[in-house]
């Protein structure tokens, strides 16, 4: 092995921009994103999406539900969570301010990025809920600023969103029906 230090480079979103095919760069380290996820991953975001997009309009709440969008957090810095909640102001490209609420449902590829990266992500750029979804185990982690819980499946999950003065309840078994 040789001594000489390994050349990783780093990606910016000049980079990003120019690539083809589906992936996130977190601090300058391009990931690929494909495959796509299987059937359980994708009925999860199916039926939550709709779940908060009809309490969205219920509510008449300034906020909008996107499920394949890129945050641009920084120069080196883009993802795409699997769902998020965008109040007071709608972007027209990628989304360039940190949204209301982030979801990643895990995967066996995505699991490791989910439960660390991800989350330290959604720490540093203060999202008020970030909720990592296991359809394996059927359980949800909802982690704040104040901390993390994982709530039972047998209440709604009540999450204030704060900037549009709005609340939405997310019914936890019908995610996993």
């Amino acid at each position: 092995m040789s001594p000489a230090p390994r050349y990783l480079p780093h990606y910016t979103l000049e980079d990003y921009a120019r690539w083809e095919g589906d992936w996130e760069l977190i601090d300058g380290v391009a990931i690929s994103t494909g495959p796509s996820p299987f059937g359980p991953h994708e009925r999860v975001i199916s039926r939550l999406s709709f779940q908060i997009q009809t309490q969205i309009q219920q509510h008449r709440c300034p906020c909008e539900v996107y499920t394949n969008l890129d945050w641009i957090i920084g120069d080196d810095t883009v993802i795409r969570p699997d769902l998020m909640v965008v109040c007071r102001g709608q972007p027209e490209n990628h989304l360039q301010r940190s949204p209301d609420l982030v979801v990643e449902v895990l995967s066996d590829s995505t699991r490791g990025r989910d439960l660390t990266a991800k989350r330290t992500l959604c720490r540093e750029n203060n999202i008020p809920h970030y909720l990592i979804i296991d359809p394996a185990d059927k359980t949800i982690q909802r982690v704040t600023a104040a901390g993390s819980d994982r709530p039972g499946l047998d209440a709604p999950l009540n999450l204030p969103l704060a900037t549009a003065h709005c609340q939405i309840a997310i019914d936890p078994n019908r995610l996993f029906e």
